[in-house]
């Protein structure tokens, strides 16, 4: 197979340009070759994506990723969204991503021993990305061709799905550039900046996607590949209070980022994020392994900066909490008595510096993300309305107004108009082949939303669950802040 096989040659002029490199930090020549090998193996992998996205585009069910995660009733952006919807088109997204990081890392600043020792790492880990995307093969053909696809999970035909997964790809492609920046003493603080800022993004957008489409009432759930990809994140932030120690951080967001992998991609926890049980899943072991010997190194941390070792003590909370699933589940009770009070303390001691501080917005936008953040986690309530077709909560009267149902090849919409003195309500029911998802209907005011998911209809009845999810809009203000924050320091980032 053409896709296949442009793939495999990629593999092989990344490998190639690695051990160019690696021959570089003794003579500098042999770097030129190697800087050309990359960018050959940079346009293979993206000729191999574009090929894929083409058959996911014109349905060619022939190709097992293609029946898998689409269907020709899919929206022209949930083909394209599909592209990184199953576990080998993610792979090959992040290998591309990793590999046009390096590109551009290469092009920044100066080409000398420590640069060629930095990429030697870099297209390490891309010769290792595209490797096992040799071994799961997003090209594998079926023995004849089907008239249409399985399609994408339902509860990802969402337009997060399209920009979320490339925001946490990129992002872990820069904290690989960090990693191995530290590893040849090359450190650029802009660089750690950028990474936090895609990794920040993504978590966000995660947290949104997951309150709009999950039908739960919640944006963070602690669900074990959620608390994974919060620990680079909490690494790298670390990483910018840090005064000494900051190799350390460097070397644990990697280990993080690899640790992500393996969550996600092996199965061994139950994660409705994960991809289920993949025997390649376990190589990111291996990775692990490998990202953490210079950690050993570096084990010291000689730091007393209180908001560095705050956020040390979150990483061991969520990195425990995680852990601890292989034997037990862990609930949310566990993370409200030992995380909530470490966020507490971050809170007060940014409130403490605000106004001295020269991040202002971002410090406004973390005391603003704990208020919202803890009274989602301790004061949102619940409560399950059958209307038949009135109905009344805490002195809030619902009527039941009207059921309906349309048909689209894709699926089946059944839709209630509900009439209420907060307002007009119309949630709905998505009905698919492959299974059925409540699209919430939400009711924002400053203070309070509003939350409503349909679980069951009738011709005559309705089953809501009906939450009050108090200050949720200081999330979504102190997350933007936070963003926006970093967006006002304009950085620059020199390589």
């Amino acid at each position: 197979m053409v896709g296949f096989e442009l793939l495999l040659i990629s593999a092989f002029f990344s490998a190639l340009s690695s051990l160019l490199f690696a021959l570089a930090t003794k003579r500098l020549k042999y770097a030129e070759f190697a800087e050309v090998f990359l960018y050959v193996s940079l346009s293979l992998c993206f000729a191999g994506m574009l090929l894929l996205l083409h058959y996911l585009i014109t349905d060619n069910f022939s190709i097992y990723y293609v029946y898998a995660y689409s269907q020709r009733e899919m929206g022209f952006e949930y083909k394209i969204a599909a592209l990184w919807a199953g576990k080998e088109g993610s792979l090959l997204l992040w290998a591309f991503a990793s590999l046009l990081v390096t590109s551009i890392f290469t092009n920044y600043g100066v080409k000398d021993l420590r640069k060629a020792k930095a990429l030697t790492v870099l297209t390490a880990i891309n010769s290792f990305l595209l490797i096992l995307i040799l071994l799961s093969n997003p090209f594998e053909v079926l023995p004849f061709k089907y008239n249409n696809g399985i399609g994408m999970n339902p509860l990802l035909r969402t337009p997060e799905m399209i920009i979320h997964p490339p925001l946490v790809f990129f992002g872990y492609s820069l904290v690989a550039c960090i990693y191995a920046g530290h590893l040849a003493e090359i450190e650029n603080r802009g660089l750690v900046k950028l990474a936090w800022a895609f990794l920040t993004a993504g978590i966000v957008l995660g947290g949104f996607w997951a309150y709009r489409t999950l039908g739960w009432g919640g944006f963070w759930g602690w669900d074990p590949v959620e608390n994974a990809s919060l620990l680079p994140w909490l690494s790298l932030t670390a990483y910018l209070h840090a005064r000494k120690g900051k190799e350390f951080f460097a070397y644990l967001s990697m280990v993080f980022v690899a640790f992500t992998a393996f969550v996600t991609r092996s199965g061994i926890l139950s994660s409705v994020h994960s991809f289920g049980e993949d025997p390649t899943g376990w190589i990111y072991l291996f990775l692990i392994l490998a990202c953490s010997l210079p950690l050993i190194r570096k084990w010291e941390i000689e730091d007393r900066c209180y908001t560095s070792l705050i956020f040390g003590a979150m990483i061991v909370v969520v990195l425990l909490g995680t852990v601890a699933n292989l034997f037990r589940s862990v609930d949310r009770s566990y993370y409200l008595i030992t995380f909530t009070p470490i966020f507490f303390a971050t809170a007060i001691l940014t409130l403490y510096r605000l106004r001295s501080s020269t991040k202002k917005l971002i410090h406004l936008g973390v005391i603003l993300l704990f208020i919202g953040a803890t009274s989602v986690w301790f004061f949102e309530s619940k409560e399950t309305i059958i209307l038949s077709p009135n109905g009344e909560v805490d002195g809030i009267e619902f009527y039941l107004q009207d059921v309906s149902s349309h048909w689209n090849p894709e699926k089946t919409v059944v839709k209630a108009k509900i009439l209420s003195s907060i307002g007009s309500i119309e949630p709905e029911i998505h009905v698919y082949p492959q299974s059925t998802v409540s699209k919430a209907f939400i009711l924002n005011t400053p203070l309070m939303d509003y939350y409503f998911a349909m679980k069951s209809a009738g011709s005559n009845f309705v089953e809501i669950e009906f939450y009050r999810v108090p200050l949720i809009a200081l999330v979504w203000l102190g997350s933007s802040l936070l963003l926006l924050g970093l967006i006002s320091q304009k950085f620059r980032i020199r390589l």
